[in-house]
């Protein structure tokens, strides 16, 4: 894989702001570099030079990604005591699941990125294994709390995939369900 060596810049996030619209639009197939480039408003070398490969940019995305997903974590921290034992999980529910509208073309945005070399997607690796050994270190009922988690997974694809066949009813009482379980997990 080929790093991206330049430095974060307006450029270079309207790049990656770019790609992932164009995946959410057109999917991971059409993600191509002259397409981004057009879509971002620089020129293909000015792509380039944030980005030498196709391979730098998804892995810019899932980079970006895992950003984002515990950006939202963090912030919906916020809305928990801290004395809510359940605090970190019903976080991950809300700041995945929540109404980012990110959301779904990030989501989008990683699987292109593992439809292309599924070794880009060590950075979203390397943060499910820390989330996981959080949550084993923990005093949480590991596998209600894994559960939990898995749950978020699923939803999220689904969503990022079209797939879902969930109401906005039904979504939301799956959410409510999974909120019911976290806080079950740390009793």
């Amino acid at each position: 894989m080929v790093e991206a060596h330049a430095v974060p810049g307006p450029a270079r996030d309207r790049i990656l702001e770019a790609a992932e619209r164009v995946v959410a639009e057109v999917g991971a197939a059409r993600l191509i570099l002259d397409v981004v480039a057009q879509a971002a408003g620089v020129s293909k070398g000015g792509l380039l030079y944030h980005f030498p490969s196709k391979e730098s940019l998804l892995g810019a995305l899932a980079q970006r990604y895992v950003q984002n997903k515990e950006q939202c974590i963090e912030a919906a921290k916020g809305g928990f005591s801290e004395q809510d034992h359940s605090r970190d999980l019903k976080a991950c529910i809300v700041g995945i699941l929540g109404s980012d509208p990110r959301s779904k073309a990030m989501g989008a945005a990683l699987l292109a990125t593992a439809a292309n070399d599924l070794t880009l997607l060590e950075v979203i690796r390397e943060r499910l294994v820390a989330n996981n050994n959080e949550l084993a270190e923990s005093s949480a009922d590991f596998a209600r709390a894994a559960i939990v988690t898995l749950a978020i997974d699923g939803l999220m694809m689904r969503e990022s995939l079209r797939i879902s066949p969930f109401t906005e009813d039904q979504r939301a009482q799956v959410v409510r369900e999974l909120m019911k379980i976290a806080d079950e997990s740390y009793r």
